[in-house]
């Protein structure tokens, strides 16, 4: 079910939100890519002001994405990417960027702040502002992945089930625990059961880019 846009407000939907889709921020853009299944809920509270939400072209998307407070913030998904009952929290204004061919599993959860300030009791000073999330094209992250402020996660790796993701994976690594650590290298995983793709195929995901990606 979709409610009005408020003035200000741009969408750009080249498919049609199967989902709740409510916009009551200010200044804010909307884009949604051709062929995407979009049936998450996607909420810009009021206290939300001049924040983007890119979706790329042929992605699944299912769960929540959920703008709270804050100025600029930012969530990108790239092309072809899917999500699977994932949760996306912005409490503040820092971004979430996904990459190109990214695959999701069932309840995994990502938001740039701690949600609440902590300050130091006697300078005032704030302990733990906001930090960008940032994960590469063609990462795997497996049920009940928790991505806090700050994670990145490089290029075709795998996150294992239950792991929490706090500073920085490589590329094409395993990783798993809490926090996460690398069990394995040189990986490469594919969402067929072909077989080993050969390096010119494992490479291709990569390929391509942002439908709305500035130069």
């Amino acid at each position: 079910m979709s409610e009005p846009v408020y003035p200000r407000n741009v969408l750009e939907l080249q498919s049609e939100p199967a989902g709740r889709f409510v916009i009551e921020g200010r200044g804010c853009t909307v884009r949604v890519g051709a062929n995407v299944r979009l049936e998450a809920n996607v909420f810009m509270q009021p206290e939300v002001t001049n924040a983007t939400l890119e979706i790329g072209d042929d992605c699944v998307i299912r769960g929540v994405i959920r703008f709270v407070r804050g100025d600029g913030a930012t969530i990108r998904i790239g092309p072809r990417t899917t999500f699977n009952q994932v949760g996306v929290t912005s409490h503040e204004g820092a971004s979430v960027t996904f990459g190109a061919d990214c695959m999701l599993s069932t309840d995994v959860h990502m938001d740039a702040s701690d949600m609440h300030p902590i300050y130091d009791r006697a300078t005032g000073e704030r302990l733990n502002p906001a930090r960008d999330i940032e994960v590469g094209d063609h990462v795997w992250l497996g049920a009940r992945v928790l991505l806090l402020k700050g994670a990145k996660i490089g290029s075709g790796s795998i996150v294992g089930a239950g792991a929490m993701v706090a500073g920085t994976l490589p590329e094409n690594v395993l990783a798993a625990g809490s926090p996460a650590e690398v069990v394995r290298e040189n990986v490469v995983w594919t969402r067929e059961f072909d077989g080993p793709p050969t390096p010119q195929i494992a490479d291709a995901p990569r390929r391509g880019g942002w439908p709305w990606r500035r130069a």
